[in-house]
């Protein structure tokens, strides 16, 4: 789809800077018109089929474009009464609970749900208070999603779940009280 939208986009702004070339020429030797009108009327099939393959083109395109948008906000699987639809909002609300809920002290919890080519691929950026094994830790997380999105959703592909640390946060330490006197002496 990128491949083919490149493609596309690089041949309209070659033909908008064709035109825009023709339409600065007749401004310029207006003259011009009566040759292109010749050629027009010499080449008509031959402009009308580059024409028409360029509209045609165009809506094509236009149709991929809105079915890839729909195909990737949404995850769509058919169920025996129907449609189900996900809407990737959904999912990476749902994973964000999952982990506040599973894992203990974790309160900042960032996700980005897409869908790939090899299925629905999560990332997850948190915050980690200090104490936990980072790796251990990303494993819990990555089994816990994946199990999850499998077996509740029904997501069928679960390609990768990413996990972003984005800080470790320091427990606040905590000092025994002390036997300080009015004057701030310790005693």
């Amino acid at each position: 789809m990128r491949i083919f939208t490149k493609v596309l986009g690089f041949v309209y702004i070659l033909t908008g800077l064709t035109a825009m070339f023709f339409l600065s020429l007749v401004y310029i030797k207006p003259g011009i018109i009566t040759i292109s009108k010749n050629l027009l009327e010499q080449e008509l099939p031959k402009f009308g089929i580059g024409g028409f393959s360029l509209i045609l083109i165009g809506i094509i395109w236009f149709i991929y474009w809105s079915d890839y948008k729909i195909r990737t906000k949404n995850i769509i699987f058919n169920n025996p009464h129907g449609k189900v639809k996900i809407s990737l909002r959904a999912i990476e609300e749902f994973v964000s609970v999952k982990i506040t809920t599973h894992i203990k002290n974790v309160k900042t919890v960032r996700v980005k749900a897409s869908i790939g080519s090899r299925g629905l691929e999560t990332a997850i950026y948190l915050n980690v208070p200090g104490g936990y094994n980072i790796p251990e830790l990303s494993t819990q997380i990555q089994e816990l999603i994946k199990n999850y999105l499998q077996d509740v959703v029904g997501v069928d592909r679960v390609s990768n779940i990413h996990i972003g640390i984005q800080s470790i946060v320091s427990e606040p330490q905590t000092t025994p009280a002390s036997d300080e006197g009015k004057n701030g002496k310790r005693t």
